[in-house]
């Protein structure tokens, strides 16, 4: 075959590859761009690395078809020099009769090389290599958007700067709320520090005027009157210490001092304590029945009680974490060890009196230490409804999320107690009174007392709108929304009573 020809032939190849070349890469870096894209608009679920490994499968596949199907045979390649240079069909037929041989062939043969030759090679080029460098530059800058555009997974929309400004009406009800506090029957030590804190709220939202800086000032607010109301009430972990003892006569005790489902501490609360109290010397004395030998199985029954619990109680008291000069911790030491009128002082008369005297004895006991043990459990449970009533004035106010009262709640017995002493807390605020539907409550909005089903559906509304439209987290979202199923059970509760 012609050396001249096989120029043009080797020219073809290096084009060739040139363009299998060009058209791999710009499907490579199209492909893999694309899939970048993708993947950062949240539209498939890939590793970002798997655009690198698409991009270079797609590259080679489509490099190699091209370089597959872009060649030409010998008699293609010479019909296409012998029309870019005019060549009158000289290098046609060269290749076609290049295994023959004559005279005439020979001098055909010379005549094509000789015009072949005055071709310089360069000439012969590469066909639309401008489109195919567009597609290149066009490809790579699939890419290029694929690096720059931003990724939705990590977006996080600007907060939205939502103006605020304390009305009158909350002013008014911040005010209210303080001089609650402060005529309270809290403890002083406890009383003090919430009013100051609401005192300082009620500076700070005077100079707050957007809506985060007021959610943070009153959650913040909220946080430290939660501690604050934590700290005064230690009926939960000493109820729940006692629980927790598997001592029937301690769980019976447990029972006694909650004061889960008390409002106000009032003569209804009281009556109640008492009937639980005289309920209480039953269970210490047993069914009051005589064995073979005539001893009373009560006044038994009642030896084994105190002599059990009293072995245990400063070891039980103590496990709740209570200090031992705590007036609720002194009232059960008192109940035990009081002299007069411990239980225990009991022991060493029982065999001296009859059954008659043992019940009297018992009773005597019960009315001397009832009044320590009442006043003690009803100071906790109002230290506690003034903390959290703060919190639930705060949030009818602001309409802000309540927050999670880490407190055990009053109790943990609840979920164990049978239906006659069931009290339905689960560890969230709001134990206090319970409102029925039809029950006259004051709009701070209007100023107008309506009735507080109607209000409460009122604030639902508006609870569902700020959070639609609101910035609250998933979390915050959740706790508003459990907030008011424990307003709505409430009414549910007293109108089934």
């Amino acid at each position: 075959m012609s050396g001249i020809f096989l120029k043009f032939k080797r020219r073809l190849n290096a084009i060739r590859t040139a363009r299998s070349v060009l058209v791999g890469s710009s499907v490579g870096l199209a492909s893999g761009g694309i899939v970048l894209i993708l993947w950062k608009l949240a539209v498939i679920d890939l590793l970002p690395i798997s655009s690198l490994y698409i991009g270079l499968g797609i590259a080679l596949i489509a490099g190699g078809l091209t370089f597959l199907f872009g060649g030409k045979k010998d008699k293609r390649l010479a019909e296409e020099l012998d029309s870019d240079f005019g060549l009158k069909a000289r290098v046609q037929t060269m290749v076609e009769y290049m295994g023959e041989e004559g005279e005439l062939l020979t001098i055909q043969r010379q005549d094509a090389e000789a015009a072949l030759s005055k071709i310089p090679l360069r000439k012969y080029k590469f066909r639309h290599l401008w489109l195919y460098v567009v597609i290149l530059a066009l490809s790579a800058a699939v890419l290029a958007v694929g690096f720059i555009i931003d990724d939705v997974r990590n977006y996080v929309p600007p907060e939205e700067m939502i103006p605020f400004e304390l009305s009158a009406l909350q002013e008014s009800g911040l005010n209210d709320l303080i001089k609650y506090v402060e005529t309270s029957k809290m403890e002083e030590e406890f009383r003090n520090p919430v009013a100051e804190e609401l005192r300082t709220l009620l500076q700070k939202l005077k100079n707050t005027h957007t809506q985060p800086e007021m959610l943070t000032a009153v959650n913040g607010s909220m946080q430290v009157i939660k501690n604050i109301t934590y700290e005064a009430s230690v009926t939960t972990e000493i109820v729940n210490a006692l629980w927790s003892s598997d001592d029937i006569y301690f769980k019976h005790l447990a029972i006694i001092l909650d004061t889960s489902d008390w409002g106000e501490p009032n003569n209804e609360t009281w009556g109640d304590f008492a009937e639980k109290l005289t309920e209480y010397t039953g269970v210490l004395l047993g069914e009051g029945k005589e064995d073979d030998d005539g001893l009373s199985e009560g006044k038994e029954t009642l030896k084994y009680a105190i002599d059990t619990t009293s072995r245990k109680l400063k070891t039980t008291l103590d496990s709740s974490g209570i200090p031992s000069d705590d007036e609720l911790y002194s009232a059960i030491d008192g109940l035990y060890n009081g002299s007069p009128g411990g239980l225990v002082s009991l022991l060493s008369l029982l065999d001296y009196i009859d059954d008659a005297g043992v019940r009297e004895s018992l009773e005597n006991c019960f009315n001397i230490n009832s009044n320590l043990l009442y006043d003690a459990i009803s100071l906790n449970k109002i230290n506690a409804n003034v903390g959290e009533y703060a919190m639930l004035r705060l949030t009818a106010l602001f309409i802000v999320p309540l927050p999670e009262f880490e407190r055990p709640g009053e109790m943990i017995i609840s979920s164990d107690k049978d239906d006659n002493n069931t009290t339905d807390s689960d560890g969230g605020i709001g134990g206090g009174a319970t409102y029925a539907g039809t029950d006259l409550v004051l709009d701070p909005i209007t100023g107008e007392l309506v009735e507080y089903g109607k209000l409460l559906d009122k604030y639902n509304a508006i609870m569902y709108e700020k959070l639609e439209n609101g910035s609250y987290t998933e979390e915050q979202k959740e706790a508003i929304k459990k907030y008011f199923a424990l307003l709505y059970s409430g009414i549910k509760k007293e109108e089934g009573n």
